[in-house]
């Protein structure tokens, strides 16, 4: 019997309504989030990924946003029914998220184990002694246990790394079932990085929560996701598992993505980074969203919106092109990100001018 989704992100599609136009951020995103798993959303800056973690924390300014339709299951319960009130329970408690940028989510007047704190006195309904002694060990958790200094520090006395850390140790002080962790790595050098990466693993295991990790950046999702989603333009493109995604992509998009990141092998040539811009955010190509971009599109591209189409177990493509195992009946060959560039053998009709 197949284990039951955590997270059950169905057909969302969220606009947000400005004097200047409407902006389409989500158009139709499916996502299965399962128990103890990390599950990786990657695409460019613009293409959806924050809006869709913030959405299931109901984060979103509402308006201008409007939420166009359909669901966002957490063990089951609709969170886009809910209350306010109802939220601000599931929030920290059962929810917790790592932002981007945590100087921007740090109270630079309050002290960092007083912020870790604040989390166990409201959800937890402890006095400000237990909840502090509480916030020890989960300092400990996070590797910032070892003195109380960074209990007592503000956030300008703290390293990038300690105030992401600290920024982790809010989201779990609760130990929440769901980890909801937006580029939280984006900031820090490769060894911090590292750091985070394993801190994120270690919390898994050790508790069986499940996590959204959104990057633009794939070498860090390829080191820590089991599955992958791959976003475009507010849709998934392709996902599967992660040997799926980077051993076997169907998406040009996500061919296009892999290819553009360096590899030794790449010593002294230029990347193949996908040609062209993400479109404008007030106009959506019709059919297709990635068409005018794509190096094999056809006529139906710029005419329909591909279905979903199933190339293996999981594994899911939204493209026209594919069909089986290859594109236009031609199979593609690749190679692991991690030693080569991945070259889709990309034959047939050339893309239309």
């Amino acid at each position: 019997m197949k284990e039951k989704a955590l997270l059950s992100i169905e057909n969302l599609s969220i606009d947000f309504v400005m004097e200047s136009g409407t902006v389409s951020a989500l158009r139709g995103m499916d996502v299965d989030i399962y128990p103890g798993s990390i599950h990786g959303l990657v695409g460019e800056s613009g293409s959806g990924k924050t809006v869709a973690a913030r959405a299931v924390m109901g984060l979103n300014p509402m308006p201008p946003g409007l939420i166009r339709g359909g669901s966002i299951l957490f063990r089951g319960d609709d969170l886009l029914k809910k209350s306010l009130s109802k939220l601000r329970k599931i929030r920290g408690k059962e929810i917790g998220m790592i932002f981007q940028e945590p100087t921007n989510y740090l109270n630079p007047a309050m002290q960092a184990g007083l912020q870790i704190a604040e989390q166990l006195m409201y959800h937890e309904n402890l006095s400000k002694k237990q909840a502090l002694e509480k916030t020890r060990e989960v300092l400990r958790e996070v590797e910032l246990g070892r003195n109380d200094r960074i209990l007592s520090s503000y956030p300008h006395e703290l390293s990038g790394g300690m105030k992401q850390r600290v920024m982790i140790a809010m989201a779990a002080a609760c130990r929440p079932k769901l980890l909801l962790a937006d580029e939280p790595t984006t900031a820090l050098d490769v060894t911090i990085q590292k750091q985070i990466l394993d801190l994120l693993v270690k919390l898994r295991d050790e508790w069986n929560i499940a996590i959204l990790f959104v990057s633009h950046d794939l070498a860090v999702v390829h080191s820590i996701a089991d599955t992958v989603s791959v976003i475009y333009a507010g849709e998934i493109v392709e996902q599967g598992k992660r040997d799926d995604i980077f051993h076997d992509p169907r998406h040009p998009y996500t061919i296009g993505l892999l290819n553009s990141v360096p590899t030794p092998s790449h010593r002294g040539h230029k990347l193949d980074a996908v040609k062209g811009t993400i479109h404008d955010p007030y106009h959506v190509p019709s059919g297709c969203p990635f068409h005018p971009r794509c190096p094999i599109a056809a006529d139906i591209c710029s005419r329909e919106r591909p279905a979903v189409r199933y190339v293996s177990g999981q594994h899911s493509c939204s493209c026209h092109r594919v069909e089986g195992k290859s594109f236009n009946g031609t199979p593609i060959h690749w190679t692991p990100i991690h030693e080569t560039p991945v070259h889709g053998n990309f034959e047939g009709e050339p893309r239309n001018a």
